[in-house]
């Protein structure tokens, strides 16, 4: 009879140290439940900056272009304007020379 009175403390204290092993997981699992929303939340804060940060590099890559093309037509028009300016300025040499 005491052997098996033995055998029921003895089950009776691996529930309850199961019991505590099962309360030490849930806390952990709502622990890290937290934390893995908490780093979800951080994901998509830094996934939206980024986003941004894209948009913001794509405008000023499409505006540099722009300039770049307006300055390439600039170039090209001051050119023949300096050109210009230049055959002007052989003729009077001609001009002068010749006089």
């Amino acid at each position: 009879m005491q052997v098996l009175s033995e055998k029921i403390a003895n089950i009776e204290t691996k529930v309850r140290e199961l019991a505590l092993k099962m309360e030490r997981l849930q806390q952990e699992n709502a622990a890290l439940a937290e934390e893995n929303r908490r780093l979800t939340d951080e994901l998509a804060a830094v996934e939206k900056r980024v986003g941004e940060l894209n948009s913001t590099l794509a405008q000023r890559q499409h505006n540099e272009k722009i300039e770049g093309a307006q300055d390439a037509g600039m170039s090209k028009k001051l050119r023949k304007e300096i050109d210009q300016y230049i055959k002007e300025i052989d003729q009077c040499i001609d001009w002068l020379q010749n006089a």
